[in-house]
């Protein structure tokens, strides 16, 4: 190919008929060695200085770049000094960061020992794990948080036969889970979770390749290989167990070989392919992508798509566009669409690209940084990238809208036709999603907040309470796509957390089945998948014309449907009698001794949900239990049509 302009530095570069995907939303000049986010989209960096009693820095800042602390451990040696790796955030916002303690001068530092190190989202520091014999040329490379909030850290650590890569794993308090090492097939590059939940491991002799695949429970070693190759490799996992291994031909780096292993490490296909590639990651679609140089090496950014199968599907070779020329490629990922991310430097700036799912470019960006060193990709879309300076990008939000309608049996009054919002009168609604609390799990980014002036809406727009919206696939409807937490008003509406807008999926157009949940009432389903896209579509489960999936999903209430009221342990069912029936719940809410008794609150066993929780009485919770499941018969049971 030919030699580009590497002089070029611009804030954004876009060819003729590419059009402008992509913004700059603010650029800092803030060096940092690696990036993460929280699932607030704060972004922690870390970055450190050599020389002796120097520190690792660890800056957060909110999304829109505004500075909340910086911190750092104290170093008071006089001879030692810390250096950042990495960092990663655990599900509570804790930030781990790995380093490396270093002895002897700036100029020529020595290995002291391993380090990793847990912050609280104020910035306090939590604990701090130094390992490894003093001086004995251990470091850490990477680190990686489970959800679960263990860590793994990968680095060099002496074994029984010497140096070898390593990867120890800690507890979130930070004790040590295990510690594995090698059998001596490479220095450590990389490490990743797969989607089977084990570890893989990227490793690099003098000229050859290894690859290493872990259990992540018990540490020990599901296979591993290695493979001659004039460059770094790389290697990714899908959600069958298989791993793809890549690396370039010996003596030819204008071709890469993909490696296609089976969960045990057997051979399933081998292909070569015109790209001289470092790194493969496995899209949503199963399918692997690799990234590097256009064939012949040089500079520039070039991506591959293949099948499951081998099977070529693309190729972009000019992914940087046409006057960049990326040379020091840091890091590679996917997004939950399958479109591809490459962060690098240029000889003066930093740089970051984007290609399409369907291998057309996307987008390249170029800030006066220097150089990248990391990226995060945040559930707002926006990618936030670090090197020689630390910036945010913003690009349009792709998805569905849609807008539904639902009647909650319990709260809904036949006189009005609206639902009663006497939770809300009485202040008791959260502004926070309250399904995680109650053991719901998202697929997707964490729903945001609502905030107070919305719960300050009266009238029939008023808020009832928070709903979930799931968008299941429309050939298996037990596959959950895309879920989120959203408002439902009084007359129905159900609408962002904004309390306006239908409620938007980052999600590509297409068919969906549409469940509605509650956390007392039984959720239901339309009975056939219906067509979403950017333009807000209306679903209205209150009316008998849009079927529902199963039988008797919802109650008939007059001309209206409504979602039937009573699950006050959220599982699914309406029990009166019986293990975990929900008339118990309401019992031991109240206190379990005097039935009379009543409760104030947010509570799943405030059936008719007016703020007050009770057993007996009028407009008691215990009633409305009996009476779904038919009044009659305790022991009989309703249980929401749900696949």
């Amino acid at each position: 190919m030919s030699i580009k302009n590497l002089l070029l530095c611009i804030i954004l570069a876009h060819a003729s008929g590419l059009p402008a995907q992509v913004s700059v939303d603010w650029n800092i000049s803030e060096t940092g060695y690696a990036i993460a986010l929280d699932q607030q989209n704060n972004l922690y960096t870390v970055f450190s200085t050599q020389g002796a009693g120097t520190d690792i820095l660890l800056t957060k800042r909110a999304s829109t770049g505004a500075l909340a602390w910086s911190t750092f451990f104290d170093q008071t040696s006089t001879t030692l000094h810390d250096r950042a790796t990495w960092v990663a955030t655990d599900p509570q916002g804790n930030a781990l960061v790995s380093g490396t303690v270093y002895g002897g001068s700036s100029q020529n530092p020595v290995p002291a020992n391993s380090l990793l190190m847990k912050f609280s989202p104020a910035g306090q520091l939590l604990w701090r794990q130094e390992y490894g014999s003093l001086f004995d040329g251990s470091y850490t490379r990477k680190c990686v948080v489970d959800k679960a909030g263990f860590t793994y850290v990968l680095g060099l650590g002496q074994s029984g036969t010497g140096l070898v890569s390593t990867v120890r794993k800690f507890s979130p308090s930070g004790a040590t889970v295990w510690a594995w090492y090698d059998v001596g097939i490479g220095g450590p590059q990389n490490i990743k979770f797969t989607p089977d939940s084990a570890l893989v491991i990227a490793h690099r002799g003098s000229t050859t390749d290894g690859y290493t695949k872990l259990d992540r429970m018990s540490g020990t070693t599901i296979w591993n290989y290695s493979a001659s190759s004039t460059t770094i490799g790389d290697l990714a996992g899908d959600a069958a167990g298989n791993s793809y291994l890549v690396h370039t031909v010996p003596q030819d780096q204008s071709s890469a070989v993909l490696r296609k292993v089976s969960p045990s490490g057997a051979l399933i296909w081998q292909n070569t392919y015109s790209i001289t590639a470092y790194r493969v990651e496995v899209g949503a679609d199963q399918a692997p992508v690799l990234s590097g140089f256009p064939a012949g090496g040089g500079v520039g950014a070039a991506f591959l798509k293949v099948s499951p199968a081998g099977t070529q599907l693309w190729v972009n070779n000019d992914a940087d566009g046409p006057n960049n020329g990326f040379l020091l490629h840091a890091q590679m990922m996917m997004d939950p669409y399958d479109n591809a991310y490459l962060c690098a430097g240029t000889l003066f700036a930093m740089g970051i690209c984007k290609v399409n799912s369907d291998g057309t470019t996307g987008w390249y960006v170029t800030t006066p940084s220097s150089y990248a060193n990391g990226f995060a990709l945040g559930n707002d879309h926006a990618v936030y990238v670090t090197g020689g300076g630390t910036a945010r990008l913003a690009q349009p939000v792709p998805g569905v809208l849609v807008a539904p309608r639902v009647l909650l049996d319990g709260p809904y009054e036949i006189g009005t036709g609206l639902m009663s919002d006497g939770a809300r009168a009485a202040g008791m609604l959260p502004l926070a999603d309250p399904y995680p609390a109650m053991g719901y799990v998202h697929t997707g980014p964490p729903s945001p907040s609502t905030n107070a002036s919305v719960l300050s809406v009266t009238g029939p727009n008023a808020i009832v309470d928070h709903v979930l919206v799931e968008l299941r696939d429309d050939a298996d409807n037990t596959q959950v796509l895309a879920s989120r937490t959203a408002l439902l008003q009084r007359d129905g509406d159900v609408v962002d957390m904004d309390g306006v807008s239908p409620v938007g999926f980052a999600a590509p157009a297409g068919d969906y089945s549409l469940a509605m949940r509650h956390r007392n009432h039984l959720g239901c389903m339309t009975a056939a998948p219906i067509a979403l896209n950017g333009t807000s579509t209306t679903v209205d489960l209150s009316q008998a014309g849009t079927a529902a999936y199963g039988t008797n999903a919802r109650r008939s209430v007059g001309p209206v449907m409504t979602l039937w009221c009573g699950d006050a342990t959220f599982n699914g069912q309406v029990k009166y009698a019986g293990a975990g029936n929900d008339r118990d719940a309401i019992l031991i809410r109240i206190g379990g001794l005097v039935p009379t008794n009543t409760v104030q609150g947010y509570f799943a066993e405030d059936v008719n949900l007016d703020g007050t929780v009770k057993y007996a009485g009028t407009d008691n919770d215990r009633d409305r239990v009996l009476q779904t499941i038919g009044g009659v018969v305790p022991t009989a049971v309703r249980t929401a049509q749900l696949p």
